[in-house]
């Protein structure tokens, strides 16, 4: 039996150097770039095919994406998507991608309102042990961690062997340790065009999403690979309540100010102490203050211990990646 090769949608287009691909749909895009699923004519795999126009895009984004590439060719994590192919030609950049089927994780944050707290543990460990690669084997700062950087492959949902009674967790159906829920298996860091290495060193490149913006990047200081920690804060508040920390804008310095730590979202009660302190730490306005990685990792809502952390600096992580 010959297994049919899949057919493109109409309007897709071809272009100079993804002869060996055939483009089936569109699954994204930029202000300079577009995404697509596709075939690698050589192999049968399916692969996402980020391109990018070399004479319209500006020189600022085509340094962050070729930058971007170069990182994630040094990177080899199951944490991180994996880079297949760097194509350059006259007209086009290309990064030929692993492919994500289940697309990101915030497009499951506004399907089910917001994620169980084991969902949620389950996704940012897999997402911690990315970013601790990064920083303490790469030296790279990822700059753009949020929601829609995160990536997932899907798993069969399974229906809830009992009704929770919270709103929103029920439609996730049941989790399953070590496997997933709510369709959501593993997951990966993708979007690395605003990544940087900086080993130790501080930088003052203004770079981050708005939504996830550390506030020393908002403030035009220089920082460090504390804007990953800040971002992964982000994420799991979004995952937990169903959207992303409030901000207030400060009267003096007409900044933003977060002001999370009321916790007034009604998708916080029932959310336990153990993970509202573990962002407390991580979306600390004094980077100085905020969770290491390493830090994050030995959290008790991360370990799975029912106690709060002590005010003792914790020793470092010792577990492999």
């Amino acid at each position: 039996i010959i297994q049919e090769e899949p057919e493109a949608k109409p309007g897709i287009p071809s272009y100079e150097g993804l002869e060996n691909y055939k483009l089936l749909e569109q699954i994204g895009h930029g202000t300079y770039s577009e995404v697509y699923k596709a075939i690698d004519l050589r192999t049968k795999k399916t692969v996402a095919s980020r391109s990018c126009v070399t004479l319209q895009c500006s020189d600022l984004f085509m340094n962050c994406f070729t930058t971007g590439a170069q990182i994630m060719r040094s990177v080899n994590h199951p944490s991180v998507v994996e880079l297949l192919s760097f194509i350059d030609s006259v007209k086009y950049h290309f990064l030929v991608l692993e492919f994500m089927e289940g697309g990101n994780i915030l497009e499951k944050v506004v399907k089910f309102t917001h994620f169980s707290e084991d969902l949620a543990r389950h996704i940012i460990l897999q997402v911690a042990l990315g970013i601790r690669h990064l920083h303490e084997e790469r030296g790279v700062v990822h700059r753009n961690i949020k929601p829609e950087s995160i990536l997932f492959e899907p798993i069969p949902m399974v229906l809830p062997k009992r009704r929770s009674n919270r709103f929103g967790v029920d439609k996730e159906g049941e989790f399953m340790a070590g496997v997933g829920g709510g369709g959501i298996g593993r997951v990966k860091i993708a979007n690395f065009e605003l990544s940087k290495v900086v080993r130790d060193e501080p930088t003052g490149t203004p770079r981050g999403s708005d939504s996830c913006t550390a506030p020393e990047i908002l403030k035009k200081q220089r920082y460090s690979k504390a804007v990953d920690m800040w971002g992964l804060g982000c994420v799991l508040s979004t995952m937990l309540c169903g959207s992303p920390p409030s901000h207030d804008i400060h009267a003096n310095t007409k900044l933003p100010v977060p002001v999370w730590y009321n916790f007034a979202s009604p998708y916080w009660r029932r959310t336990s102490k153990s993970a509202k302190n573990l962002i407390m730490h991580l979306l600390c306005d004094d980077p100085l203050k905020r969770y290491t990685i390493d830090e994050f990792l030995l959290h008790p809502w991360c370990t799975g211990s029912p106690d709060l952390p002590s005010q003792n600096k914790p020793t470092p992580f010792s577990s492999g990646d």
